[in-house]
């Protein structure tokens, strides 16, 4: 498996026809790929698509961003299944984003013929804000650098970090209120029609299933009258799918989440102010990617890099920077599969669990704030005492790594935890106290030297 593969592959099996068919396999006991599933979901869109064009309905598919407007609603499809499917089979990802861009412009300037060159620049500008170097910059900015050397410091920063985010937003969709799709009663019928004499339905299913699909299909696509302008439907990672990760995408549980790409005044900075400064840039961006982040994690969706890279149109690195850099600033962990569900490298997680405990934070505290089961979080805080144990004896990084079964980074990062907060040695006797570890007060004596 290529690494676009594995990387961008599960993007493109998060569809609203997988979530019908998981749903259709696990209320209605129909085969995971059953072809009588596919059908049914395919015959219910189609029907529904056809009827909602004839009474103008418009709704909002998983991957289109909408901006309401004075010449009226303008949908700009940032990530279509072909664009996937293009840069799974390893097409690069600055060409099929010159391409999204391209197709963004063409409807802009359907909306707006009379537009300048300088107005679409500021326009595509707000969808794609690149990083633009100062004239007086001539060293590199750090924060550039690789993970493992960027200006983390040993401190957190002073800024707040987002609690409720955009809550109001949030608020003004569904709030939780089952959705009533509108369809008219030959609609209904026709459709009950083709479940009993074409799909062989038992007919007192027939209308909770079509209930059922129609209403997944409200969620995951709805109107443009549900939504505000700058936000974004998807089809996100479940909360709930850690069961099933070593199953194919299309075989776990899909959230329905909508998130605000811009929210406030951004899109008009974007277009407007365009950021010089690194860090400037770094943390206008990690607030906009948090809110995303965390407004998914609220309607039980979870945003990965790769997400979030088709939502912004930045470069995985951007992305991973900008996200580190708000992490690190208002030390608190954000809502991602790599953090609550343990999937990939996310090293930075485990380093803020542990220095939140060696600041007093008891385990529980830790859960809530870092958005990991108390479970997970005791797994590291038992990993950090069995290094610091050994790092007591003497051993060194290396056989440490072979002892514990995990990898030297994680080894050499907990070492560095050490150095830092635990440099005298009752610091280091009354920590492993409280975690209830009896050490030698000769061994603990002898390591001072």
């Amino acid at each position: 498996m290529s690494w676009q593969e594995e990387v961008f592959g599960p993007m493109a099996e998060r569809t609203l026809e997988n979530a019908q068919l998981y749903h259709l396999a696990h209320a209605y006991d129909l085969g995971r790929d059953s072809r009588l599933a596919k059908a049914i979901v395919e015959r219910v869109n189609l029907e529904l698509d056809q009827e909602e064009n004839r009474r103008g309905v418009l709704r909002i598919r998983p991957g289109e961003l909408y901006l309401r407007t004075r010449r009226g609603p303008l949908i700009l499809p940032l990530r279509l299944p072909e664009d996937v499917r293009r840069v799974v089979a390893g097409e690069r990802w600055e060409s099929v984003r010159r391409d999204i861009l391209e197709r963004c412009e063409a409807r802009f300037r359907t909306a707006y013929p009379e537009a300048s060159d300088k107005m679409v620049r500021a326009f595509l500008q707000s969808l794609w804000n690149w990083h633009r170097a100062s004239q007086g910059q001539i060293q590199p900015s750090p924060w550039h650098a690789s993970r493992t050397r960027r200006p983390w410091g040993t401190t957190a920063g002073l800024g707040e970090p987002i609690a409720e985010l955009d809550a109001a937003r949030r608020a003004s969709r569904l709030d939780g209120v089952e959705p009533r799709p509108a369809h008219r009663p030959e609609t209904f019928e026709r459709l009950s029609h083709f479940l009993r004499e074409e799909a062989g339905v038992p007919p007192a299913v027939h209308e909770a299933m079509l209930l059922d699909l129609m209403a997944l299909r409200a969620r995951f696509a709805p109107r443009a009258s549900m939504l505000r302008t700058g936000q974004m439907p998807l089809c996100a990672m479940h909360v709930d799918s850690a069961r099933s990760l070593w199953q194919e995408t299309r075989y776990q549980p899909l959230a329905p989440t909508v998130v605000s790409v811009f929210a406030g005044s951004e899109r008009h900075q974007l277009r407007t102010r365009p950021l010089f400064a690194y860090e400037d840039y770094l943390a206008f961006h990690g607030t906009r990617l948090a809110r995303m982040m965390m407004e998914a994690y609220r309607q039980d969706g979870l945003l990965s890099f790769a997400e979030l890279q088709w939502i912004t149109l930045l470069s995985t690195g951007t992305v991973s920077r900008a996200v580190d850099y708000y992490q690190r600033m208002h030390n608190v962990i954000l809502p991602c599969p790599g953090s609550v569900l343990d999937m990939g490298r996310m090293l930075t997680h485990k380093d803020i669990i542990v220095r939140l405990h060696l600041q007093g934070l008891s385990v529980l505290e830790i859960a809530r704030q870092t958005y990991h089961n108390p479970r997970s979080v005791d797994a590291y805080l038992k990993a950090f005492d069995s290094v610091l144990i050994l790092h007591i004896y003497g051993l060194p990084p290396e056989l440490m790594a072979g002892i514990l079964g995990h990898g030297i980074s994680l080894i050499n990062e907990y070492l560095g935890l050490i150095a830092e907060d635990l440099k005298d040695v009752e610091q280091l006797r009354d920590y492993l106290r409280r975690r209830g570890v009896a050490i030698p007060l000769a061994l603990t004596s002898g390591s001072s030297g």
